[in-house]
């Protein structure tokens, strides 16, 4: 029989893993809370649901307490997830930060929050080793934690299946694991330079002194907090990094909005955040849409257009709710001033910029996808960080049935523009198709929270007409397909 929760159950219980971890459980995942209340009220041998709450919010309830947060949290991960985080780590942000380190004869001090089963604090470890074949655990502390014991318990063991390493190179595969049967072991030169340690982020103190950390990596964990929640949490992460240490956060995450504490900064086609010591006060931003209009850069431009899907996208999501999305380009409307409004000086190069700009929107909007890469490329290499660009490429792409390159540019967009819905719908439908489901439903959920709080018009704008919450329970809907797909891949 499948298991049920009562509205009333389902609140206590929803009110009480909040309060626990910060996590949210909204409507979307009330079986997935069902199903897991189910198991640990049989494993604990508990016969009634008020018995079980009873015990949770009592001091006996700590064995009780932890089965549940096991058995909520999500752990999928990969190595060498993110591959532009990975080649800024390898290129450009280890190599800075050992350099720093040694030249202060100190250890280098590595924070992954949040890291699951491990696969994250063993990848930056991997490419430690890449730099310093001979390091040390006294030179090099890399700590990874996690609000599961179970995920620890997982991290610890090192064993891993063929799913976690398929985002590795072979050459780093052969290089760091031993394969036992169909289990990839990681080697003890890597594992030396890890220790995994208990944490809870939204209750407990960090787990480092303040100003002590030079690289702290939080990914794909906020976004099932609240807004008030992520916002405590990165004045605590902001406290506990070094002066010019590095915050990576997840593709769906951003600061925008959220503090000011952090500079937000380009490297490759990754997007990462530095605490900058005082002086750089006047150099912080979280997104260029922050930043004044005095400033002559075409990055800040945020104008309102009419937009238009192409026919793959279009296609995705009416299948499923009949919602058409308008992406990123079109036709301009009566008082939007096109390139007009670019706040840019009227120099040659810019001019050229604006009519590669126009041009993408054009070819988008005529279904000519492939003049619509080129010249959103063209675009892109004059200024990176312009949001509508990086979407225009992105869904020309798709429409293309090139996916797996669209989805780098949907995910720089969404760091640029937090609020643009259809990016996030885009990156969810390229990722579903890739396979990924996990980070599918993370993006469908993202998508849900930004229709949310995104102003009527500007919904109805980018969705022709449709209804907020109408969309965002469409965007839900569609984050639990995938989380259950990713359910089965991690247990199939």
């Amino acid at each position: 029989m499948k298991p049920t929760l009562s509205d009333a159950e389902f609140a206590a219980l929803a009110a009480i893993l909040e309060d626990l971890t910060g996590l949210v459980h909204d409507e979307a995942r009330r079986d997935a809370l069902a199903f897991a209340a189910a198991a640990c009220r049989e494993a604990a041998g508990i016969p009634t649901f008020g018995e079980f709450l009873h015990l949770l919010g009592s001091e006996d309830g700590e064995a009780v307490r932890q089965r549940l947060i096991d058995a909520v949290t999500i752990q999928e991960t990969h190595f060498f997830r993110n591959p532009p985080q990975i080649r800024a780590l390898r290129t450009h942000v280890l190599p800075e930060l050992i350099r720093t380190a040694t030249a202060a004869d100190r250890p280098l001090v590595v924070w992954s929050a949040g890291c699951s089963t491990g696969e994250e604090p063993y990848t930056v470890a991997m490419l430690v080793r890449e730099l310093l074949p001979n390091a040390t655990p006294d030179r090099i502390r890399i700590l990874g934690t996690d609000i599961s014991s179970a995920a620890l318990d997982a991290a610890r063991r090192a064993r891993y299946g063929p799913r976690a390493v398929q985002m590795a190179e072979p050459v780093d595969v052969a290089r760091w694991f031993t394969r036992v049967g169909e289990e990839y072991v990681v080697r003890d030169e890597v594992r030396e330079l890890v220790e995994f340690q208990r944490h809870n982020l939204v209750r407990d103190p960090p787990p480092f002194e303040p100003g002590s950390v030079d690289l702290l990596l939080c990914r794909n964990v906020t976004i099932y907090f609240r807004r008030q929640t992520t916002k405590a949490l990165m004045r605590r992460l902001h406290d506990v990094l070094r002066e010019g240490g590095y915050l990576f956060l997840g593709h769906a995450e951003t600061l925008w909005q959220m503090t000011d504490a952090f500079t937000l900064v380009t490297l490759g086609d990754a997007f990462v955040y530095r605490r900058l010591p005082p002086e750089h006060d006047g150099e912080r931003r979280i997104l260029p849409q922050r930043r004044t209009g005095a400033e002559p850069v075409l990055t800040e431009r945020r104008r309102r257009t009419d937009r238009r899907s192409g026919p793959a996208h279009r296609a995705r999501l009416s299948a499923v709710e009949r919602a058409p999305v308008r992406s990123g380009a079109g036709p301009r409307r009566d008082g939007d001033n096109g390139a007009a409004d670019l706040r840019v000086p009227p120099t040659a190069g810019d001019a050229r910029t604006a009519d590669y700009l126009a041009e993408a929107r054009g070819a988008l909007a005529a279904g000519r996808y492939q003049d619509a890469v080129r010249a959103a490329g063209a675009v892109l290499k004059a200024e990176p960080l312009l949001a509508e660009a990086h979407v225009i490429h992105g869904e020309a792409l798709v429409n293309l049935g090139r996916d797996a390159e669209a989805v780098p540019q949907l995910r720089q967009a969404v760091y640029l523009d937090p609020d643009h819905a259809p990016a996030h719908l885009l990156l969810a439908g390229a990722l579903e198709r890739l396979g990924e489901a996990a980070a599918a439903g993370r993006a469908y959920r993202a998508a849900a929270a930004t229709v949310r709080r995104l102003p009527p018009a500007r919904v109805a704008e980018f969705f022709a007409g449709r209804q907020a919450e109408e969309l965002a329970a469409a965007c839900l809907r569609l984050a639990q397909q995938a989380e259950r797909a990713a359910a089965r891949q991690r247990h199939p």
